[in-house]
């Protein structure tokens, strides 16, 4: 089991404190890292934004991978119960 501590993360010129395990303080680290580029990249395509603005554009920006994997993992687990019903179908007669 992983030992609970708290987790600094720095964005935007703040710290946040989090409570976290090891390993979940690790992927908070990981994700606050990939926040922190998109908000760069997002800064440098709207210069004139307000933090809040960058916020905005940056959450929707990840919410729209993160909706097609939905999809994608909804489709495929359709098709996965297609298929055991069909070997379902063939092996009980």
């Amino acid at each position: 089991m992983s030992d609970t501590g708290i987790h600094i993360l720095s964005l935007l010129g703040r710290e946040y404190r989090i409570r976290a395990s090891s390993e979940e303080g690790a992927r908070l680290q990981q994700a606050a890292g990939l926040l922190r580029q998109h908000l760069a990249d997002h800064q440098q395509q709207h210069p004139q934004a307000a933090v809040h603005e960058l916020l905005v554009l940056t959450a929707l920006n990840l919410c729209l991978p993160l909706l097609e994997q939905q999809e994608l993992l909804q489709r495929s687990e359709e098709r996965l119960q297609g298929c055991i019903q069909q070997i379902q179908q063939h092996l009980l007669p």
